[in-house]
């Protein structure tokens, strides 16, 4: 079993696929998210691992993005991985041995926003640099004497670094949510984080309303006529024509339940098109 993941090696996208996959697999990093799609979308992949969400930081608009691309119409969503932030401020072994002896923090945007707090308190004044993921953070730290990365505790262990201070997000409840995509159906049983009867069944679809007044608050009403609770929804322009958007739905149950169909089937009315990109179970332990 082939599994891309938004690389390098090390990030947290790397864990999820670990999590969800195990070590059996065979994990292939991948350098854009785009190139995860894409890899999928051409059967050189059985599976792609993808961020979505974060508690703190909100969508990762990119992903969300990949689902509009007309050449990728046949990527679906076969499950969700909830992964625990943890992030770590660490250094080179020949590197600062205080928070006072560090001028530079190196890390990805996401990283960095996550953990805004903790820096404002303990390094106000020290340079923040961006990075393109939490791992080459990491690497580029390696080398240094006077920067620290914030990255996952892979990256210690994968570039031979000491972690200075632990549990730098500004929340508790910090994680990141990912997207298992797969084209069309597994060619054997897709993994899951639990048994297909436990937890809450879950549906993604994107939709494209029509251009008149109250035609959101009419979709919003098909749903609540059917008793469906609507668990996130989220807009990102359509990449169409200058100011049209989609919209982004999860939802309580899946399309084979009855009143899930006959909501979806309903749908039409109200939309210029819509689409399912998938249905899961997400654990009751989240």
């Amino acid at each position: 079993m082939k599994v891309g993941y938004l690389g390098p090696a090390a990030t947290y996208t790397n864990e999820a696929a670990l999590k969800q996959f195990g070590s059996e697999a065979e994990l292939i990093p991948m350098r854009t998210i785009a190139d995860v799609f894409l890899a999928v979308g051409n059967s050189q992949l059985d599976y792609g691992v993808v961020p979505v969400e974060n508690t703190l930081e909100g969508g990762v608009t990119y992903t969300l993005d990949m689902f509009g691309r007309a050449d990728l119409d046949e990527i679906m969503i076969c499950a969700e991985i909830m992964l625990p932030i943890r992030s770590h401020l660490m250094v080179a072994q020949n590197g600062p041995k205080s928070l006072n002896e560090i001028k530079v923090v190196l890390s990805h945007p996401q990283a960095l926003g996550q953990a805004r707090g903790w820096l404002q308190n303990n390094l106000p004044n020290v340079e923040i640099v961006e990075e393109t993921s939490t791992s080459r953070s990491a690497e580029l730290v390696a080398g240094r004497t006077d920067a620290a990365a914030i990255a996952p505790i892979l990256c210690a262990e994968a570039y031979n670094l000491k972690v200075l201070a632990s549990d730098l997000q500004d929340a508790d409840f910090n994680q990141t949510r990912f997207f298992v995509i797969y084209k069309h159906r597994p060619r054997w049983p897709m993994p899951v984080l639990n048994n297909s009867d436990e937890g809450v069944p879950i549906t993604a679809i994107m939709i494209s309303i029509k251009d008149k007044v109250g035609t959101l608050h009419a979709v919003t009403d098909i749903f609540m006529r059917y008793d469906i609770n609507l668990v996130r929804i989220e807009s990102r322009p359509s990449k169409q024509k200058a100011w049209d958007y989609v919209f982004f739905i999860d939802l309580q149950g899946q399309p084979g339940q009855p009143h899930v169909a006959n909501a979806l089937h309903e749908l039409a009315s109200e939309t210029t098109w819509a689409k399912v990109l998938g249905w899961w179970n997400r654990s009751s332990k989240v």
